[in-house]
């Protein structure tokens, strides 16, 4: 098949066309995905039969600064009923803290357990449940690199759930 100059010379201009127009699209897709505000980490918890979406209560970089706040998610947990968490990479692949407080109604006093978890070695955890107490929530903590007085590191993002 011969073609001629012309119709060569039509086709290379429309090849042309079309490439500056992919190597556009391509520059203006950067540009507004570079732009984009960076979704924060969002914990997904589960219990009787509900589920909701936890995003951080505080979220601040690594030195405490460029703070986001958001409001503490709820979850009714009944006594005796566990509390399933997932976490997505962001958290798991870190170093990550579960603190859960309990809550006797009888008395009234409180307890608090916590647990450490190293990098990548749980994308998801269940909240015990303990029958004579109630689970009055959960805190995931991402811990920063300032230290506090006694030398542990202060989280600088928190994942909080009230769940009573």
């Amino acid at each position: 098949m011969n073609l001629q100059a012309r119709t060569k010379k039509t086709i290379a201009v429309i090849a042309v066309a079309l490439l500056i127009v992919g190597v556009a699209f391509v520059a203006v897709m950067v540009q507004l995905v570079g732009s984009a505000d960076r979704k924060l980490p969002e914990i997904t918890a589960y219990a009787y039969g509900k589920s909701v979406t936890v995003e951080p209560t505080q979220h601040c970089n690594l030195y405490l600064e460029d703070c986001i706040e958001n409001p503490l998610a709820t979850l009714d947990v009944p006594p005796g009923e566990p509390l399933q968490l997932s976490l997505p990479t962001d958290i798991a692949d870190a170093p990550w803290r579960l603190i859960a407080v309990y809550g006797d109604v009888d008395t009234g006093r409180t307890y608090i357990d916590g647990l450490m978890f190293e990098p990548g070695q749980r994308l998801a955890v269940t909240v015990p449940a303990d029958p004579a107490l109630q689970l009055l929530g959960i805190e995931v903590q991402l811990p920063s690199a300032v230290v506090d007085e006694a030398g542990e590191p202060i989280a600088h993002a928190v994942w909080g759930l009230q769940t009573f």
